[in-house]
C-alpha cells in the first residue's frame, strides 16, 4: 500500500520513470487480461496501450488510495466492453448489407421455382444453418462472409494458420450446403456465402 502512495505520488508529479516503470510492471498481464475478452493480439495491445494514455492523462487527478493494478484493470476491461459493443454494431451493419443484396437479387429473379417462399423465411434458413456450425468454423465464416476479411487476416486474428483458417472455411460451406440443400439453386443465385 504504501508502495503504491509512493507511486501514486510521483505519478502525479508527471515521473517519467514511475510511468515507465508501472507500464513494464503491468503491459503484460493486462494484454493477456484484454485477450480473454477480445481474442484478438492487436486490439487487445490498442486497448492496454489506450489504458496506460488515460493513466498518463489523468494523473494530476489520481487520489492517494486507489490501487494502480486495479485501476488499469478496470479501465482495460471498460474498453474491452465498449470495443466489443462496437464490433459487434459494425458486424450487424455489415451482416444488414450482405442480407439486404441478397434480397435485391432474390426479388429480381422474381421468386424463381419458390413461388410462395418469401426472402426473410430463405434468411432464417441460412441464419440457423450459420448458428449450428461448429464454434470455429462458425468464427471464420462470419470473420470472411459478414467481416470481409482475407484468410492471412483471419489466421492473424485468430491465431492460426491460413491452412486451417482454409479447412474451416469449407468445413462450414459444406455444412451449411448439406443443411439447406432443399433450396441450393436459388441461394447460388442470389448469394455469395459459397464462393471461398
Amino acid at each position: 500500500m504504501q508502495k503504491d502512495q509512493q507511486l501514486l505520488r510521483g505519478l502525479n508529479e508527471g515521473s517519467e520513470d514511475i510511468f515507465n516503470f508501472l507500464f513494464d510492471q503491468y503491459y503484460e498481464v493486462l494484454l493477456s487480461f484484454a485477450m480473454r475478452y477480445l481474442l484478438d493480439k492487436e486490439e487487445s495491445k490498442e486497448i492496454v496501450q489506450e489504458a496506460f494514455v488515460k493513466l498518463w492523462e489523468i494523473r494530476k487527478e489520481l487520489s492517494s488510495d486507489i490501487n494502480i493494478k486495479s485501476y488499469l484493470y478496470t479501465i482495460v476491461k471498460n474498453n474491452c466492453l465498449n470495443r466489443l459493443k462496437h464490433n459487434e454494431i459494425v458486424l450487424k451493419n455489415k451482416k444488414e448489407i450482405l442480407w439486404k443484396e441478397m434480397q435485391y437479387r432474390y426479388e429480381a429473379l422474381d421468386r424463381v421455382q419458390y413461388g410462395d417462399m418469401e426472402f426473410e423465411e430463405l434468411k432464417l434458413l441460412i441464419e440457423k444453418a450459420i448458428e449450428k456450425l461448429p464454434e470455429h468454423c462458425k468464427r471464420v465464416f462470419i470473420l470472411k462472409r459478414f467481416e470481409d476479411l482475407k484468410y492471412k487476416e483471419i489466421a492473424k486474428q485468430l491465431n492460426i494458420s491460413e491452412k486451417t483458417v482454409e479447412y474451416h472455411m469449407n468445413k462450414a460451406i459444406k455444412l451449411i450446403k448439406k443443411d439447406l440443400s432443399p433450396y441450393l439453386p436459388i441461394l447460388f443465385l442470389v448469394s455469395s456465402l459459397f464462393e471461398k
